[in-house]
């Protein structure tokens, strides 16, 4: 049969006998456990979003790099991991400069864009075993 371990305080006094050795405390004991819960709980709920965010920030760049240099998922990554390294600079922040900046080039071409538009509206049909609709 396991324990249940309780984090906790001790505010006590020492209670000795008559010849001077502790034989005990008197006090009380406050429970930690829940508080400890309570604020690993707090500190996920503060750092998920954040760490979900830059998660969809390096996705979103991964994209961006495989659509630009049509590489895999994987490929796209080594680059930007390979550039945080060689900089010295955090990965999410280079992604997200990176996406801030991506605003700055000229849009594709009419032609490229045509050609993704069609892309677009019709991937449907080329996608086996689904319904056309």
């Amino acid at each position: 049969m396991g324990a249940n371990v309780h984090d906790a305080i001790v505010v006590a006094d020492r209670m000795a006998d008559e010849t001077g050795p502790v034989v005990g405390t008197a006090g009380h004991y406050i429970d930690l456990t829940a508080t400890f819960v309570e604020t690993r709980q707090v500190a996920l709920d503060e750092a998920l979003p954040d760490l979900f965010e830059a998660r969809a920030l390096i996705e979103q760049v991964k994209g961006v790099l495989m659509a630009v240099y049509r590489v895999s998922a994987d490929q796209a990554f080594g680059v930007l991991r390979w550039r945080s390294q060689e900089t010295n600079t955090k990965l999410r922040a280079l992604a997200n400069q990176l996406i801030a900046e991506i605003a700055t080039l000229s849009p594709p071409s009419a032609e490229v864009q045509s050609a993704f538009d069609h892309l677009l509206l019709t991937v449907q049909e080329r996608i086996e075993g689904e319904p056309d609709t």
